[in-house]
C-alpha cells in the first residue's frame, strides 16, 4: 500500500491492522514516493516488512511480493500444522473443534470426538527406533486423511495421539467409522530390516450433546480411550456417558 492515501496514512492503517492476532502475521509492503529515510523506517517500525520506493521496476515488485506471500505461507504452516505428518497441530486442532462445535450447536445434529492412540508405541520406538516409530506415526495420519471425509478434522494431538472430530456424525456412525480405521490400520506391513512388523491402535468416542463443549468432549472421549487401553487395546470404546 501507498503511505499516504485518502484521510489516512499508510502507517496508520498497519496499526490498525497489526492490533489484530489474526493478521499479526499477514506481510505489509509499502510502495511510496517517500524518500525520507527516517518515515521509512518509522514505517517498518510501525508494522511495516518492506518499503519500496517510487519509481519502481515491477520485475522487483513482483519478486518482493511473491516472496513475501511464500514466506508467509511457510509461517502460517509451522504455526498451525504439524512438521512431521502435516495435519493440524494441538493448539490449532483444540481451536478447530470448537469452530465445528459452535457451527453444530447453531445448526443442531451431532459431533463425535476421537481420541485415538497408537497401541505399545514406546515398544516400537525401543525396537525399531524413533525413525520408523515416526514413519509409523505417517502412515496412521495417510490413512486418516485417505479414510475420513475433507469436512472432518484431523490433528496430531501429542506424540503417537490423534484428536478427530466428525461433525454429522453420531456415536454409532463414528464408532463405524473408527472401527474400519482401526481394522485396516491393523493390517498395515510396517517395513523394518529385512521384515516387517505390526501394530494397532485404539480410541475412545464422545459425542455432543451427550458433552456440551470442547474440552469436555475431549476429556470424555480421553476416559474411553483410557477404557479402551484398559479392555485389552486395539478397539474402539464409546463413552459411557
Amino acid at each position: 500500500m501507498d503511505m499516504y492515501m485518502p484521510n489516512c496514512t499508510g502507517v496508520e492503517v498497519a496499526r490498525i491492522i497489526r492490533q489484530h492476532c489474526e493478521f499479526l502475521s499477514i506481510p505489509i509492503v509499502y510502495l511510496s514516493g517517500e524518500t525520507n529515510v527516517a518515515l521509512q523506517v518509522d514505517a517498518m517500525r510501525l508494522g511495516g516488512d518492506h518499503f519500496l520506493t517510487k519509481p519502481f521496476n515491477p520485475v522487483f515488485l513482483n519478486t518482493i511480493v511473491k516472496s513475501k506471500i511464500e514466506r508467509y505461507r511457510a509461517l502460517r504452516r509451522s504455526m498451525y500444522h504439524d512438521s512431521l505428518t502435516g495435519l493440524l497441530n494441538h493448539s490449532s486442532g483444540k481451536n478447530m473443534l470448537e469452530v465445528l462445535l459452535s457451527g453444530i450447536v447453531h445448526e443442531g445434529g451431532f459431533l463425535s470426538v476421537v481420541m485415538l492412540d497408537i497401541d505399545h508405541f514406546k515398544q516400537v520406538n525401543d525396537r525399531y527406533g524413533h525413525p520408523t516409530g515416526d514413519q509409523v506415526i505417517r502412515s496412521l495420519s495417510w490413512l486418516l486423511k485417505q479414510r475420513l471425509r475433507k469436512h472432518d478434522m484431523i490433528c496430531r494431538y501429542g506424540g503417537e495421539e490423534f484428536l478427530i472430530g466428525l461433525p454429522h456424525a453420531d456415536a454409532e456412525q463414528a464408532f463405524s467409522i473408527m472401527e474400519r480405521i482401526r481394522h485396516d490400520f491393523s493390517q498395515i506391513h510396517h517395513p523394518h530390516g529385512d521384515g516387517h512388523f505390526l501394530t494397532t491402535i485404539s480410541a475412545g468416542i464422545a459425542t455432543y450433546p451427550l458433552a456440551h463443549s470442547g474440552d469436555a468432549l475431549i476429556k470424555a472421549a480421553d476416559r474411553a480411550l483410557y477404557q479402551a487401553k484398559h479392555g485389552g487395546r486395539n478397539r474402539i470404546h464409546l463413552n459411557d456417558d
